[in-house]
């Protein structure tokens, strides 16, 4: 048991090894106490051989030993984050989404980052074009952005329907407006259906295609030209 012990490292209990040898004798009755200890430790990547009795060897000929993985204890390092999505900001909150965009990316969660992407556009798209451009002083105003009737903000169809019907508004950046609307366009639908069906899961090509970042880059220029009244 001693040795048992100190070549494991310490890393399984005294109790567990009594358990794991009683178990290897119930499957192998005939074994002694000695010749089970040896399994318990071949299957670690180590042995005892001079500790056994010929005894020990004699019934040990007729066991077919197969080594364990034994679980790394060193802690796994994290991926490496894979940024597709970034805006400069100082809002806490938004930063906060296009973080959760960036890990649903890299591990994979590909319907949850598509949907995260609409939900991060439509705020934009709020927040950071409309409101900017049309300041909450008018009703007519806030009708480019929120639903009197629901109390509550458009949705994305709507909004990019309003931006693009209202693009001339923007003067010179009229073509970057219709731009921003024509690639958030794609957003849309298959976030829609994503939300709604069961069967719609995103693939990472579904992401990629749609070219996110850009989409982002495009709407920090927009914002960039316009005045807060």
């Amino acid at each position: 048991m001693k040795k048992l012990k100190e070549k494991t490292e310490g890393k399984i209990s005294e109790q567990a090894i009594r358990n794991e040898l009683s178990k290897i004798r119930r499957e192998n009755p005939y074994l002694t106490l000695n010749a089970a200890a040896e399994i318990f430790a071949k299957k670690r990547g180590f042995n005892i051989a001079r500790y056994l009795r010929d005894k020990d060897r004699e019934t040990l000929k007729a066991v077919k030993i197969e080594k364990v993985k034994i679980p790394s204890l060193r802690a796994k390092r994290p991926k490496k984050i894979i940024e597709i999505a970034n805006y400069d900001t100082d809002n806490k909150l938004l930063k906060a989404h296009l973080n959760e965009i960036n890990k649903t990316y890299t591990y994979g969660c590909y319907t949850a980052c598509f949907v995260l992407c609409r939900k991060v556009l439509e705020n934009l798209v709020i927040h950071h074009i409309l409101k900017k451009k049309y300041p909450r002083n008018t009703r007519q105003h806030r009708e480019k952005y929120f639903d009197f009737d629901r109390r509550r903000f458009l949705n994305v169809e709507k909004l990019l329907k309003n931006l693009s019907d209202h693009s001339g508004d923007f003067g010179p950046e009229n073509k970057l407006v219709e731009r921003i609307v024509e690639l958030a366009g794609g957003f849309k639908e298959t976030a829609n259906e994503m939300t709604h069906s069961l069967y719609h899961i995103a693939t990472k090509k579904e992401i990629d295609n749609k070219n996110f970042q850009h989409i982002l880059d495009l709407i920090k220029k927009l914002e960039e030209t316009l005045e807060i009244k």
